[in-house]
Parts: C-alpha cells; sequence; structure tokens
C-alpha cells in the first residue's frame, strides 16, 4: 500500500535528488511521475492521479500557488507538500488557503524531508484506513440487505432499489460447496468454519486478480458475498472471463482443500424480481445434500469479520514495513499472538484468529517481501496443520511459528536492502566522527530503530557499529599522531574521545601502544628510513 507522489520543480537536478531520496529511504511512498512546472503537471496528474504531490513555488509557466488551487478545485484528496525559500515564505501562505499544510524550506536538510514525506505517509494511512472501514461498514449492510431480499425476510425497500440498479449487468454466479466432509477428508465439525473462511478467501483473491471484485467495494465494482455457509454469490463485469475464473476455482479448492466446487451461472442481473425464482430452485436443490451440524448463521458472521481481520492486519504490517519500522513491527506481530490467546478459551475459536494472521502475512512475504514461493505457504497447507491442532496450546505454537517465518522472511529482506543503509551509515561516520556519532544518532539517520539498525550493521561489516566507530576514531588519531606535532590530548578531542584518558586507554587497547609511545615509534621509522647526513 505505498502512497502515489508527484513532482514538480522546475529545477531537474532537484527532481532527480528527490526522487533518489525517495527511492532509498522507508518512507512509504512511490514516484510516479515529475513535470517542470504546475501546468505540465496537470496534464499528467489526471491520468496518475497521486495521493501527494511535492511542488516549488516559483516556476515559469504555473507557479506552485497556482497548481495548489487548481488541485483543490480538481482533485481535492491530493495532499500538497509545497517548496519554498525565506523570500518566498510569506507568499506562500497564500497556500494554505488551498489545504496546503506542509511548507519545506529551502534548502532542506534530507532529514526534515524525510520527517515530512512520513507524516504525509500517516496522514495517508489513516485517511485509506478510514476510507476502508466505511466501505465495509456499508459492505456488510449490502450483504445483509442481500441476503434479506433472497430470504423473504423483512428489508428497506428503497435501499434495495439502490442496490438493484448498482449491480444490473453485472454477471450473477452461485458458487457452492458440496460438502465440507468428504469422504477423503478426516475433517471434524470444528473444521467448518475454517474450511468455510479458506473457501471464501480463495474465491475472494482470484476473483480480485482476474475481475478486481471486492468483498468491500465502491461504488458500481463487482463483488462477492456469502449467502448461506456453503454457498457465495458473485456479481462480475460482463467484460471479465468469468468462466475462466470459476474454472480455476474449483480446480484450486479441489487441490488445497480436496473440496468440491458447484457453479452455476444466471446471466445479466435484471433486478432481485427476476432472479427468486431461480435462487431458490438452486439452493433448495443443493439443499436436499446438505452438511450435518452446519451452523450458517454465525459461519457467515464469523467469515465476514475474518476477512476484515486479514485486511485489518495486512494494512498495519505493511504500514509499518512502508515506514522502516522493523521494531514495531515486530511488537505488533507480539500484539497479534495476544489477541488470538485471549479471543476464547476453545482452540477451534482460536484456529480463526489465527488463520487470519497467517493469511495475513502471507499475502504481507509475497507482496512487499517478494519472498521465496517455498517460503510462503499456501491455504491448504494452512487449513491441513491447523486441523491437526487440538489444544489452545497448540494453536498458540502454530502461530508462533508462522511469526517467526515472517520475522525471517523480514530479516531477508532487509539484508538484501542494508547494503545501501550500511553505506549511508558509514559516510555519515565519516563526516560526523569527531562529533558525538552514538548509535542512536546514526540510527535515526538511517530510519531504523537502534536495535535494528544495530543487527543489520553488524551482520553487514562484521563488526559492531560501537567497534566501527573506535577503530575508525583510532585510524584517524594514528594519522594526525605520525604527521602532526598536535598534542595527544588535542588529537583524542579532534577525533571524537571525549577525555584524554579515555582516548589513551581505547588507543593502547586498539594498537597495543600508548598515543605517546606510537608517535615516538613513527618518528623511529622516519629517521630509520630518512637516516641525515
Amino acid at each position: 500500500m505505498r502512497g502515489r507522489l508527484f513532482i514538480v520543480d522546475d529545477e531537474p537536478m532537484i527532481r532527480k535528488g528527490l526522487t533518489k531520496l525517495v527511492e532509498s529511504n522507508p518512507l512509504g511512498w512511490s514516484v510516479v511521475g515529475e513535470a517542470a512546472n504546475g501546468e505540465e503537471a496537470l496534464d499528467q496528474l489526471r491520468e496518475l492521479q497521486p495521493n501527494l504531490v511535492i511542488t516549488d513555488i516559483r516556476m515559469p509557466v504555473m507557479d506552485g500557488i497556482e497548481l495548489a488551487k487548481r488541485l483543490a478545485e480538481q482533485a481535492p484528496r491530493t495532499a500538497v507538500v509545497m517548496l519554498t525559500g525565506y523570500r518566498d515564505f510569506e507568499y506562500a501562505q497564500a497556500a494554505v488557503n488551498y489545504g496546503v499544510k506542509q511548507f519545506l524550506l529551502k534548502p532542506c536538510p534530507e532529514e526534515e524531508v524525510c520527517r515530512v514525506l512520513q507524516a504525509a505517509f500517516e496522514q495517508y494511512r489513516l485517511q485509506e484506513a478510514s476510507k476502508e472501514r466505511e466501505a465495509e461498514e456499508r459492505s456488510r449492510r449490502e450483504d445483509q440487505l442481500l441476503r434479506s431480499v433472497w430470504k423473504r425476510l423483512p428489508y428497506a425497500a428503497e435501499e434495495a432499489r439502490e442496490l438493484e440498479r448498482a449491480l444490473t449487468g453485472k454477471e450473477l454466479w452461485l458458487v457452492q460447496v458440496e460438502t465440507y466432509y468428504p469422504e477423503a477428508k478426516d475433517y471434524q465439525g470444528g473444521d467448518l468454519k475454517l474450511l468455510q473462511f479458506a473457501v471464501g478467501n480463495i474465491l475472494q483473491e482470484l476473483a480480485e486478480g482476474v475481475s478486481g471484485a471486492s468483498g468491500a467495494p465502491g461504488e458500481g465494482e463487482d463483488r462477492r458475498l456469502m449467502l448461506e455457509y456453503d454457498s457465495f454469490v458473485f456479481f462480475l463485469s460482463p467484460e471479465g472471463d468469468s468462466e475462466s475464473l470459476f474454472e480455476e476455482a474449483s480446480s484450486v479448492v479441489k487441490r488445497l482443500l480436496g473440496l468440491e466446487l458447484a457453479v452455476r451461472r444466471y446471466g445479466p442481473f435484471r433486478g432481485f424480481k427476476h432472479t427468486e425464482a431461480w435462487m431458490d430452485a438452486a439452493l433448495l436443490d443443493h439443499s436436499r445434500e446438505g452438511d450435518q451440524g452446519a451452523g450458517p448463521g454465525e459461519a457467515m458472521e464469523d467469515q465476514t469479520i475474518g476477512g476484515d481481520k486479514v485486511r485489518l492486519i495486512r494494512s498495519e504490517l505493511t504500514a509499518l514495513l512502508l515506514l522502516g519500522r522493523p521494531a514495531e513491527l515486530e511488537a505488533y506481530l507480539r500484539r497479534v499472538l495476544d489477541s488470538a490467546l485471549q479471543i476464547s478459551a476453545h482452540a477451534d475459536a482460536m484456529k480463526i484468529e489465527a488463520f487470519c494472521a497467517a493469511m495475513a502475512m502471507d499475502d504481507v512475504m509475497r507482496k512487499e517481501l517478494e519472498a521465496d514461493p517455498r517460503t510462503v505457504g499456501d491455504i491448504g497447507q494452512r487449513v491441513a496443520e491447523l486441523h491437526r491442532t487440538r489444544t489452545r496450546e497448540e494453536v498458540k505454537a502454530w502461530l508462533q511459528g508462522q511469526i517467526r517465518t515472517f520475522e525471517q522472511a523480514l530479516l531477508s529482506w532487509h539484508m538484501e536492502r542494508s547494503g545501501g543503509i550500511v553505506q549511508r551509515a558509514i559516510l555519515y561516520i565519516e563526516e560526523h566522527y569527531a562529533e558525538e556519532c552514538a548509535l542512536p544518532t546514526v540510527a535515526a539517520h538511517t530510519h531504523l530503530s537502534p536495535n535494528y539498525f544495530g543487527s543489520l550493521f553488524k551482520k553487514e561489516t562484521g563488526e559492531s557499529f560501537s567497534g566501527y566507530v573506535l577503530r575508525f576514531r583510532t585510524e584517524k588519531a594514528k594519522l594526525l599522531l605520525k604527521n602532526t606535532n598536535k598534542k595527544v590530548a588535542e588529537i583524542g578531542q579532534a577525533v571524537g574521545f571525549p577525555g584524554s584518558n579515555y582516548f589513551a586507554t581505547v588507543f593502547k587497547q586498539m594498537t597495543g601502544l600508548s598515543p605517546t609511545d606510537y608517535r615516538k615509534q613513527g618518528q623511529s621509522w622516519r629517521r630509520e628510513e630518512h637516516p641525515q647526513g
């Protein structure tokens, strides 16, 4: 869930520098385009629809103030960050009237740009989460409305007409599980909700991949709902290859879960009255071979909540990952585990929580961490493993294993990218070794937590951060001792040691000689190399 960022500045070097900064730091943004002035930007913004625009204030043709005004009129959801100089700062205040809330005063330190962009991403993420919650709530109401219509329960007629208009023209499909307890599998009654959620998840992912069908759609989008515990309804675009979609769905569900699907196509949806007889016949025909012990009402509610849970966990993990907050991410995973443990005293209820968490982690590993497919388990494997668990302790151990797999994939992902992070840290040390060059300070420069940065630094260099800094300062001190007449205490201070005694102690540990003896030895070597007379 990266945000889309567009850069507007008439100086190519600034555009290039900002792009490089965004690409090399965990800020949550992807640069989708750039322009040299406001007019050129507007031509692209209509197509690219970025979530954030960074624009200079002074540009030819159309300046940043006018661009902000146009965006406020045409794309009010697009946030704007404005670059301005000291002389233009008062002029830039006019941009506040057009929704600009962040200003960067040129020249901008890298840390300040990163801080502003991270804050902007946090705001974008909160807005997206709010929109998603609203869509999910609307989807739940509409799902209940659809069930009420087809089951002849009371419903709001006006709301039904609005939904009917939105769905008219979509291809209507009904997908039903033949039985959740095939003879080839030893599934038990306690596995029903887990299996039902797994089937729904497979159908959802395949439908999204082909047509964009969503359980929480926007207006006019394809959608699906669970009508009964074993029956799923889809409204899909007639332009999509729905037949191939459901052929693949049947194959995948059979291969992963050992379950058979029955798929029925109604055709273009023309209204509820036209579908009642067809739906009644399909449900009645299927119910003659119904499963024993099924609890459709409860199962439907759990499946909906489960889908929301997967989206929530996936969204939080992705945001913390993109913002470069691995310590917070690991803490969040611990809270996920605690939540699963507290949800119920029964193992069966815990299984749904654990399954949701595992599916969310798998999704992040595939899409964000680009993990080896062999590392990411499939739904069938997850169901089989959870099916074998009988106690809360066994479910807990299983989820802990899933978290360890995710953390290992996360570490590998960071290791692949740590070269750039560690190189930036080393450059920072080379420029600031004479100052207080502490681990938290340098970690903040790389936008990682101190503990995580320290671990990456040691894995990449084979040396602890503090050891590297002490060795670097000692090498600088050796050069000064050999080539200048500065006092030992002055040299220690010049290379960043806080006191002469500490400098002398560290220097002797590193070289086996005191600073004074090292200087004398260097002078002796020079006399031997360049004898007088």
